[in-house]
């Protein structure tokens, strides 16, 4: 049974809804630019008719009521939105672990005549400027200078690679946890107020763009996973109040820590460790605290964290390859190969110019802080007898002649350096018991940068790889959430007819009603 009024309620609800959806439209053009903004719609749904009996209910077909407006939603895809978030990660990891990579290259770069390796090519050559192959136009002084301006050069290299470390740390505890930080806490914020407008009824639509953009950005520095809880049962309408809860994840997607959950949040910081057997430069850890208790913290392991920025950076400081067994040839591979390179390269010279069995009694260099820990690449120089002894210290031949004879011309000594430095089995470089690089001395230096070129090549294919997908996935998205001109200037359209359809039916029921109630009964008075 319908009501003899209905048609104007049914109308009444047609112009509402248009109204609504034109404005939600108007909305929509608006914010046409604005960086994070989703699509809205209005939701709509029929309403059926009543079943209950009613005064002056009239008889005939059962219609409808008309249309009820009962909310705006935002047109996204969560599974995308997951995917991007989890892309996001691989693209932060790769993006920081290439950084760091990067800049050691600048440091080790073997193109120019500025490197390790073309200071060893100038000692060799003054090395062959000495013996008669040479033409003898080389003295003692200028292997000397060559040898000195050698150690330099891995003073220069292992210095600036320490300072990389130090920059890199930097990025890690000021960018990438610094930013978690303040957007775990920001997110939170943003928790309270949604659900607080969600609880009045009112949709805080913008300030879920506001939180998703959040979300976004938080994902590039971790491996998070993003849910949303039943809080207790409260609803609107018949609709449940979320809680969203943001996690740690580990690679096959359990959770690993609680990072935000509702209003509460946790904090992060990073601590440095001192040097021991297994970080021979140190490591870097990150720490959490608690959301009910935040001024305790406890260690994160590395593991815990699979992908993000986070990741990328502690594999650069803490990972060492083939010297600790990890996956990674971070700073610490490349500093103890150097070291490595350095020690080797003074082995190889100091025994060259021994004449005890000990091999120590006239070493060509030494370690300027005294040596204790054994000659590095940060600590290699000319040791204190070459450099003060003036002419006659570089030992040049090993035969002895007899009493009287003149062998100051012999160069069979230095004939034996450039064959060490030269051999191709001279340097033998381990790690873990296993030999990461067989060959000369100049082999040794080139290898370093060799390597570093193939790991850089593959982390920026890598690199580039993930930032397509990642791409490719939020076009996905915008395809869906972003608003398309086009698209609105339809729905303009379609809404203002919908609204003057719902207008004319409205002055037709009207009129009917004014014929019903004012002019039926009225023949034959």
């Amino acid at each position: 049974m319908s009501t003899t009024f209905e048609g104007l309620y049914i109308a009444k609800s047609g112009v509402q809804a248009a109204r609504s959806s034109l404005n939600i439209t108007g909305q929509n053009i608006s914010n046409v630019n604005t960086a994070g903004y989703t699509r809205q719609r209005v939701d709509q749904s029929a309403i059926p008719p009543s079943a209950g009996k009613m005064l002056y209910a009239s008889s005939g077909a059962l219609s409808g009521e008309g249309v009820a407006a009962t909310g705006v939603s935002q047109l996204r895809n969560t599974f995308l939105d997951a995917q991007y978030r989890t892309q996001g990660a691989k693209c932060g990891a790769s993006s920081a672990l290439l950084d760091g990579m990067d800049s050691i290259e600048q440091i080790l770069n073997e193109s120019t005549t500025d490197g390790i390796s073309a200071q060893l090519g100038n000692l060799l050559t003054q090395l062959q400027g000495m013996t008669s192959n040479g033409g003898g136009t080389a003295t003692e002084s200028t292997v000397r200078n060559a040898a000195s301006l050698l150690t330099t050069f891995f003073n220069i290299a292992a210095h600036n690679i320490d300072a990389t470390q130090q920059k890199q740390l930097g990025y890690l505890q000021d960018h990438a946890v610094g930013q978690a930080n303040i957007l775990m806490r920001d997110i939170a914020s943003l928790n309270q107020q949604i659900k607080s407008a969600n609880i009045a009824g009112t949709p805080a639509l913008e300030l879920t763009d506001q939180r998703n953009a959040m979300i976004d950005e938080l994902s590039q520095y971790m491996n998070i996973r993003v849910s949303e809880v039943d809080n207790g049962g409260v609803s609107v309408k018949g609709q449940p109040v979320t809680d969203l809860e943001i996690s740690l994840v580990d690679g096959d997607g359990k959770t690993v820590r609680s990072l935000v959950s509702n209003d509460r949040y946790v904090q992060l910081k990073v601590e440095t460790l001192p040097p021991d057997a297994t970080y021979p430069y140190g490591k870097a850890t990150v720490q959490i605290n608690k959301m009910a208790d935040p001024d305790t913290y406890t260690d994160l392991p590395d593991s815990q964290f699979v992908s993000g920025e986070i990741h990328g950076y502690l594999q650069f400081l803490n990972e060492s390859g083939e010297f600790d067994g990890t996956a990674t040839r971070g700073v610490g591979y490349y500093k103890q190969v150097l070291d490595e390179t350095a020690r080797k390269f003074a082995e190889l010279m100091n025994k060259a110019n021994s004449t005890n069995d000990a091999q120590d009694n006239a070493p060509l260099f030494a370690a300027s802080d005294g040596g204790a820990a054994g000659i590095t690449a940060a600590n290699i120089t000319i040791a204190p007898g070459w450099e003060s002894d003036g002419k006659g210290y570089l030992r040049t031949t090993r035969e002895t002649g007899n009493a009287g004879d003149d062998n100051s011309a012999g160069t069979d000594n230095i004939e034996y350096m450039i064959r060490l430095l030269e051999g191709s089995d001279a340097v033998t470089i381990e790690a873990n018991g296993k030999s990461v690089f067989t060959g000369s001395m100049q082999g040794a230096v080139d290898d370093i940068s060799l390597k570093l070129g193939q790991d850089i090549g593959s982390l920026a294919s890598q690199s580039e790889a993930d930032a397509s997908t990642l791409n490719n996935i939020d076009a996905g998205r915008q395809e869906i959430s972003s608003v398309d001109i086009n698209e609105e200037a339809i729905s303009l359209i379609q809404y203002n007819q919908a609204l003057a359809a719902s207008a004319r039916f409205m002055t037709t029921a009207d009129e009917v009603l004014d014929t019903i109630i004012n002019n039926m009964g009225l023949a034959g008075r």
